[in-house]
Parts: C-alpha cells; structure tokens; sequence
C-alpha cells in the first residue's frame, strides 16, 4: 500500500495557512421556538436525494480499552454524530480547526430509541471527521454515527510520511471497542439507550482494510510470513508481523454486531488473499478507476475477486471510471492542491468533481443500507443486474 500521509509538522503549517476555515465559536446559545413538525428524523422515512430532515448534532469524546495481547490501556477518541432538532448553537469544530457551520456541537439529540448505527473508519494518517460529507449526511437522516481516531495512525501523531501498517493489528479491535463504547454508555449520557441493532461499517483506504477485517475477512499469515522470508512482498506489509501478533491475525477481527460493509478505495490484498470470501454480511466497495494511491489492477480488482468467490450474492461493486482515491472523502476540500498526493490523485479537473461524485455515492450506499437494514424494496432496484446508473462513469458488478 504505497499511501503518503501528512506529517504532524505538515498538517501545523497547513493549518497556519489558513486553508481550514475557522468561524465563531461563541458559546451555545439556546435554541428557540423549534417547530416540533420537523421531528421526521425517522431513518428510511426521507428522501435519499437530499440532506435529510434533521439537523446534525456532533459529540468529541474519549475511552480507553486493552487490546488484545497487552496490558496497557489505550486511549481512543471517537466523534459522534446524530440527528437534533436543534437549529442554533455553538458550530461543531472538527480537529479544533474547521468549523462547520451548521453541525451543532452538543446540541440535544433527537434520535428514536433504535437509531440505527454506522460506524466509520478514517484512512491512513488521516481522523475521524475526514469524510463529514457522507457521517453528516447519515446523522441527517435519522443514524448515529461514530467514529474512532486510530490512536497512532491520525496526522497529528505520525512522524513519517509513509503508510503505517503496524497498526493494522490496533485498528478492528478500535473498531470493536467504539462499539462496546457506544453500547455501554452511562445512563446519564445523551445518546445512552438510542443505538439499535442494525450495525453498518464504512471506511476509507486503510479505513476500508479495517471495515473489511471487522466484517469478516481472515488473514493469509502463512502466505504473507512466507512472502516477508522470501523477499517476496513490499516490506512494510511484514509490519504486520509484529511479535506475538501472528495469533491475533489468525484468530481475525470479526464483530458479529455488523450487518453490512461499505468499504471505499481498500487495501491489504496481499494480506487478506482468499479469506475475504469469508465475509457473509452484504458489502458494497467503492473503488475508483484512477486511483494512484491504491491502484485497482493492484487492490480494488483482486480483492473483488476475492470476495465475490464467497458463496454470496449480495455484494455489490461500484468503481467511478474517473474518480481518484481522495475522491471518498473531503480531503480534496480541505487541503486541496496544498498536498500533493491529494491534488495529484482525485483533486484535479480530471477527475469527476465531488459536488457530483459525493451526492450519488451517498445516495447508493444509504439505499444499500436501507435495502439490507430496512428491507426497501424500492432501495433494492437500484442493485439489480439491469439499473441503469445515475451517472455514466459509474460501473456496476455483481457476483
């Protein structure tokens, strides 16, 4: 996986720069003459095509849990976000630098009791807000939405500009312990009681490899120890071969809480081999045909491959022709041509512009989830053999 990520210096002088945009961030204000009409925040009651009924309330909170072969605790932050009613207040600040205008921070949920929930993995040296384009969308629509930092792996605590895959062994146990978090919240807290059964995953890149790996897949150890002895496979996947780590991967990341598996741009072919034909959940991918970060014919194909050789017939593929690996995610709003490897892969004029790339795939991935979570049998046709796609650079496969 050759994925460049900024440097805790980098991200700093980006900062300086200016190209996050900070607003006001007077203290909460509260909320007046609320029309309780709009109290539509049912999930699967509103149109996919539209920002949903709700406005978006964001939470930033902390935990700590034990990994799985160690003693020390580690501290994880997670942000949160959920529908309200909520019309004014103090904006949410993601990464204390970019305000967005609109998401109110700490606002009063107003989530039924069986929110159903999506919980989203953040890229390689990257954070938990870096697709608010698709968290925001969901909590409008009636889900609650959560979303770990992989401590380790964010721009802020990376030294180096290069793919960490040490932390593939941390980043799915995140993954189950954000759910253990969410499903043990105190009775005191806000969203206690309101997350439902119905369980999605969804990330992006490294993001997508850790969707994977909770939803199921196994690891080929024994393949990639042979590879690493050889001097057969890029070394920084034998990373992953930490001491007594070998255990971990063989017993697998599987958190049978999940129902369905939205991974986007993934990677970790090689690692994973024939064990994602393991996944028996409904997975949609997303895989983009001018990704240079993580090249189809290198990743998105053969990972394909490998998951639809499963006996299933629920997974869905859909690569955008001309989208680039930065285009599932709001990295291209946020940094833009300030970074290269972003500019260079799904930034450019080359590549289809997000205001239409961003809209249509959170139009499919919510009917997938309605589809499989909701039983929409009107959400279901946009996943037969003979849809035509909304947009003509998109490309559908089935099993």
């Amino acid at each position: 996986m050759q994925l460049r990520v900024l440097s805790r210096s980098l991200a700093v002088a980006v900062i300086a720069t200016g190209l996050f945009a900070c607003g006001d961030d007077d203290e909460r204000q509260p909320s007046q003459n609320i029309e309780q009409e709009k109290q539509t925040c049912t999930p699967g009651a509103s149109s996919v095509y539209e920002h949903g009924p709700c406005e978006v309330g964001y939470r930033y909170e902390d935990f700590t849990y034990i990994p799985a072969g160690e003693s020390e605790p580690r501290e994880i932050t997670v942000s949160i976000w959920y529908p309200t009613l909520e019309e004014e207040g103090r904006h949410a600040r993601y990464i204390g630098a970019l305000t967005r205008a609109g998401i109110w921070e700490d606002a009063e949920p107003a989530l039924v009791d069986d929110a159903p929930v999506m919980v989203f993995s953040h890229g390689n040296g990257a954070m938990s807000t870096q697709s608010y384009y698709w968290t925001e969308y969901l909590a409008s629509h009636g889900w609650l939405v959560i979303a770990p930092d992989h401590t380790g792996n964010t721009f802020w605590t990376m030294e180096e500009l290069s793919i960490d895959l040490s932390a593939g062994v941390y980043r799915p146990q995140d993954i189950t312990a954000t759910l253990d978090y969410l499903y043990d919240l105190s009775d005191d807290h806000p969203l206690s009681g309101k997350a439902s059964d119905d369980v999605a995953i969804s990330g992006h890149s490294f993001g997508a490899y850790t969707s994977i790996a909770s939803a199921g897949a196994t690891f080929a150890i024994d393949e990639l120890q042979n590879m690493c002895a050889d001097g057969a496979i890029d070394p920084e996947y034998c990373e992953l071969l930490g001491e007594g780590q070998d255990d971990i991967f063989r017993a697998g990341f599987l958190d049978d809480r999940i129902d369905v598996a939205i991974p986007m741009t993934p990677g970790g072919a090689q690692v994973f081999g024939d064990g994602l034909a393991a996944i028996e959940i409904p997975v949609l991918m997303w895989t983009a045909g001018q990704d240079k970060t993580l090249p189809n014919e290198v990743e998105g194909d053969p990972i394909w491959e490998s998951l639809r050789a499963g006996d299933q017939d629920h997974h869905v593929r859909i690569d955008i022709t001309d989208a680039g690996h930065f285009t599932f995610s709001n990295m291209c709003d946020v940094f833009g041509a300030a970074i290269d490897q972003i500019a260079e892969d799904g930034c450019g004029e080359e590549f289809i512009p997000s205001e239409i790339a961003l809209p249509l795939s959170n139009v499919y991935s919510l009917e997938f989830l309605r589809y499989h979570l909701m039983d929409d049998e009107e959400a279901k046709t946009s996943f037969l053999p003979d849809h035509t796609p909304r947009h003509d650079t998109f490309v559908f496969s089935f099993p």
